[in-house]
């Protein structure tokens, strides 16, 4: 195990990357709750996005739209009524 310690670390070196040679200045309290925070700010961008089904959704009405411009050129899309 030692090897591999020396090993990273001479890579760690030669990419003049500072090595820790203590246990660092923060708790892991409070390095659990930053992550936590940051996974949930993750999380809500994430659910903004759209999930797969949504995308392909999307992307077949485009592909529908596109298709209805070939045969009917210049002539505007249907729109539907709502109900």
């Amino acid at each position: 195990m030692a090897d591999w310690i020396a090993k990273l670390d001479g890579f760690l070196e030669m990419s003049d990357r500072e090595i820790l040679r203590h246990a660092g200045r923060v708790s892991h309290d409070d390095a659990v709750s930053k992550a936590e925070l940051e996974y949930d700010r993750f999380a809500s961008a994430r659910a903004t996005l759209p999930s797969p089904v949504e995308k392909h959704f999307e992307d077949a009405v485009r592909d529908v739209k596109k298709i209805e411009q070939v045969r009917h050129p210049g002539k505007a899309p249907a729109k539907r009524k709502k109900r």
